[in-house]
């Protein structure tokens, strides 16, 4: 008989922090605003949240929820992977299909993520006092994310 792993904590925060977005964005590409309904309840629907600053790097903000944007698992894996080129080819690409209803806006990703660099070293400096390489306890990270995702919504409004 299989074993059934148990969730990591962090997969389970993970995916209720993308339900809530889910619920209270509009169900579109915040690239192209394309509609992202055809990949509810299907596996594909995980790839419609992309981190910005990616979680690895930027460990303070995977549950900060301005830092996760609506996308097409497509687009995702041009933001992730994909070259400058492949995100103009993209952007032609789906202006054309479209007979220029939609084309994807690659500028507004660049701005939020240097909005977000800015935000990360204000909220969670590398250095604080005379300690270099700070790591926040468990605490210190709820308070901090808890305020600044009150904030997103709050100025989401």
């Amino acid at each position: 008989m299989n074993e059934i792993t148990p969730l990591k904590a962090s997969d389970v925060a993970q995916t209720m922090i993308f339900k809530v977005i889910w619920s209270r964005l509009p169900s579109k590409s915040f690239i192209s605003g394309l509609w992202l309904r055809t990949f509810v309840n299907t596996p594909l629907w995980m790839n419609c949240f992309t981190y910005i600053l990616p979680p690895d790097k930027y460990r303070y903000f995977k549950f900060y929820m301005g830092n996760v944007i609506l996308t097409t698992p497509g687009e995702r894996g041009l933001y992730m992977d994909g070259t400058e080129e492949d995100r103009i080819a993209y952007a032609l690409d789906l202006e054309e299909k479209s007979r220029g209803a939609s084309s994807a806006n690659w500028s507004a990703v660049r701005e939020l993520e240097e909005d977000l660099k800015v935000l990360y070293k204000k909220h969670f400096p590398s250095t604080r006092g005379m300690f270099l390489n700070y790591t926040y306890t468990l605490e210190d990270q709820e308070k901090i994310v808890g305020k600044l995702n009150r904030e997103f919504w709050r100025d989401f409004k």
